[in-house]
This record gives structure tokens, C-alpha cells and sequence, in this order.
């Protein structure tokens, strides 16, 4: 597994980047309100932060059989609080080197949960030890 990320990771070093199609861009909201151009697209974000804020909120009791699951846990909360603030931050002008921001934080908080679900189904030694190469 390890190996065939490498390779993944080694042949996208010799890969251009692939521009998103400039239609891409176009939202159907285009609307500045209080300066903040395309206001529906970024105050739509605001739910993530109070999802991610909830989920701190709650996971203050949780219990967990494992150190390194609360941690993984917190890892999903901090990449949905990251999803407010980097879809935010694209939608306000998008492009496409903001779109990298916009998607950056969905892979923490996918591959966060891909970790605790290998810990809880797979092994918690294996999800333990992909937590952090598969956030990296």
C-alpha cells in the first residue's frame, strides 16, 4: 500500500497541472452584498464552522477505546472548520488557485475518517498508524 502510494505520489511529480475548466468558476449567484462578492456562495460555508463547533462541543465526553481515535476525530473537526474558512475564501473570487483551498480541507476531514474507520473495522494498530500519512 505504502508502495503504490509512492508511485501515485512520483508520477505526479512529473504531471502538469490540469486547469479547471473556466465554466467552472461561474456561479449561479453572483450577487455582492455588504462588499463580500458572491454572498450566498460564501455565508453558505457558515453551517461547516457550526458543525465543526458542535462537534467540539460533543466530543468533549466521548469516550474512546483508543488515544489516537479522539485524535483522528478531532482531525475531522478541524478539517470542517478548515472547509468554512477554504470554500469561503474560494467562492469570494473562485479560481482556480483558490480551488485548491476549497478542496484541501475535504481531504483531511475524508481521509480522517477513512483512518478511524480502518482503526474500528480493519485493525486500530493499522488505523493508527494511517492517520497521519493519509492526512499528509
Amino acid at each position: 500500500m505504502v508502495g503504490i502510494a509512492a508511485l501515485a505520489a512520483a508520477v505526479f511529480l512529473f504531471v502538469p497541472p490540469i486547469p479547471q475548466d473556466p465554466a467552472y468558476h461561474s456561479f449561479a449567484d453572483t450577487r455582492t452584498l455588504w462588499g463580500v462578492a458572491n454572498w450566498w456562495n460564501v455565508v453558505s460555508n457558515i453551517p461547516f464552522l457550526l458543525a465543526a463547533l458542535y462537534g467540539f462541543w460533543k466530543l468533549r465526553g466521548a469516550v474512546f477505546i483508543e488515544r489516537w481515535e479522539r485524535y483522528a476525530f478531532y482531525c475531522v473537526l478541524v478539517g470542517t472548520a478548515a472547509v468554512a474558512a477554504g470554500s469561503s475564501y474560494y467562492h469570494w473570487h473562485p479560481d482556480d488557485q483558490r480551488l485548491f483551498w476549497d478542496r484541501l480541507p475535504m481531504t483531511v476531514v475524508f481521509l480522517s475518517i477513512l483512518a478511524a474507520a480502518i482503526g474500528e473495522r480493519v485493525s486500530m494498530k493499522a488505523g493508527r498508524w494511517l492517520l497521519a500519512p493519509l492526512i499528509l
